[in-house]
């Protein structure tokens, strides 16, 4: 691609993220329209029906050999040397503390042990941080992308401020779809690490056409660029399995009987899940999805419509877990119990985590 093409995409890229967002095919109709018009396009446009949205199946045979092909070898030991001088904000990725949270028990009224573990101590604030990290690398290593390529990525927003800030670092360029109610907090961060921004609908279906993932898999096209799709890329539960899993193990001294996340892509559960019970005989993992969400088993807990203390809707607005569709990277097989909540319990919790009383935990604890 020209330098002239880049900046021509990038120019009209840039202008999908100002303005009201009334429906995210619309916005980028509009930006398809600009570069048409162009002498030197950067696109290759898409025949009507030829993008297609990427098909999630849940764990399968071509995840499953990935995520064995890939590992790389025994858990080194060690915390974070906070003495060096690192050479970039990845290197502050992992190694994350875990906090006794003794208030929270009591004030839930349970005789046992809570810990947390801090993912908020992640460079760019949150577990995904993580699997931006791996998948970038994972995509270098295998020549699929180079540095000046365009990532593309369809996200609830945490995965793109962790691939938004590995991008940066690594000199890629990023166009992050997510939907509108995310907030804007996640959206002015991942603005400041250089990206391209375009909200969707929220209550568009994932397959739809005014989805954030339709509308990556047509950016990628017209655009040449990549999408390295956390939905079913094997570096997402890999990243756990290697590394968050492990770091548990390590500071607890696999002295664990459960473990409780809530489940989103799935693949923190998932990548977690397998390495403790390798290493832990007889843990239980309890994964935690919304009313609304479709990833629970069995599938009679889905209830399609959400709970709240306002009565029945048909969305959530907790953000960054649950989905309408199941995503490849989530083994249900690792999980022994699922557990439904809605957001009344989820904001409630989030603001008891965040009282003085309990622990500050900014944007994500696990």
């Amino acid at each position: 691609m020209s330098a002239m093409a880049m900046t021509t995409s990038l120019r009209a890229t840039r202008s999908l993220r100002t303005g009201p967002v009334a429906c995210g095919l619309r916005r980028f109709s509009d930006y398809i329209e600009i570069a048409r018009k162009m002498k030197d396009t950067p696109y290759n446009p898409a025949v009507e029906g030829e993008v297609k949205c990427p098909d999630y199946v849940g764990w399968d045979a071509a995840v499953d050999a990935d995520f064995h092909k890939l590992q790389t070898g025994p858990w080194k030991k060690g915390g974070r040397p906070y003495e060096q001088i690192c050479d970039s904000a990845l290197d502050l990725v992992g190694f994350t503390p875990m906090v006794r949270m003794s208030r929270l028990a009591k004030h839930l009224e349970v005789d046992c042990e809570i810990l947390g573990k801090c993912e908020f101590f992640n460079a760019g604030g949150s577990v995904k941080d993580r699997i931006g990290k791996r998948m970038i690398e994972e995509a270098e290593k295998s020549g699929r992308i180079k540095k000046g390529d365009i990532l593309i990525e369809p996200t609830s927003g945490n995965t793109g401020i962790g691939l938004c800030m590995a991008a940066a670092i690594k000199g890629y360029r990023m166009i992050i779809c997510l939907p509108m109610k995310m907030s804007g907090e996640k959206v002015n961060t991942m603005k400041t690490l250089g990206a391209e921004i375009i909200r969707t609908p929220t209550e568009a279906a994932w397959n739809a056409l005014d989805s954030h993932i339709y509308l990556s898999a047509r950016l990628a096209k017209e655009l040449n660029g990549h999408v390295l799709d956390q939905y079913k890329n094997a570096g997402n539960p890999l990243a756990h399995y290697e590394g968050t899993a492990e770091e548990i193990i390590e500071q607890t001294g696999g002295k664990l009987d459960y473990m409780v996340m809530s489940a989103g892509t799935g693949g923190t559960v998932t990548g977690c899940a397998l390495k403790l019970k390798e290493k832990i005989p007889g843990i239980k993992i309890v994964a935690v999805d919304p009313y609304g969400s479709i990833l629970a088993a069995p599938d009679s807990m889905n209830d399609k419509s959400v709970r709240t203390g306002a009565g029945v809707g048909t969305q959530y607005q907790v953000e960054g877990i649950g989905y309408d569709f199941i995503p490849t990277v989530i083994d249900k097989r690792a999980i022994d119990y699922w557990v439904k909540t809605d957001d009344d319990e989820s904001f409630a919790m989030g603001r008891n985590l965040t009282a003085p009383t309990t622990m500050f935990q900014n944007m994500q604890t696990s």
